[in-house]
């Protein structure tokens, strides 16, 4: 099974911690994970390997950065 995780928005509703810089996907919160490093824990519980992550150009080193596993 593939899995795509959506990591787009700028998270507008949690201003002023997110920010177009700074998006809510990629904040710290619970456990000093992000949101995104949590779903793909989660996924990864269940035994999925195939995980994509659905961004923008602007984010892509982000993501690389929190989830060094998934290639870009």
């Amino acid at each position: 099974m593939k899995i795509l995780i959506f990591a787009v928005g700028t998270g507008r509703r949690l201003w002023p911690l997110s920010r177009k810089e700074s998006p809510k996907q990629f904040q710290i919160f619970k456990e000093g994970k992000s949101t995104l490093q949590r779903a793909v824990d989660r996924v990864r519980e269940f035994g999925l390997e195939h995980v994509y992550i659905a961004t923008n150009k602007k984010y892509k080193q982000e993501v690389q950065d929190q989830i060094p596993s998934i290639e870009a």
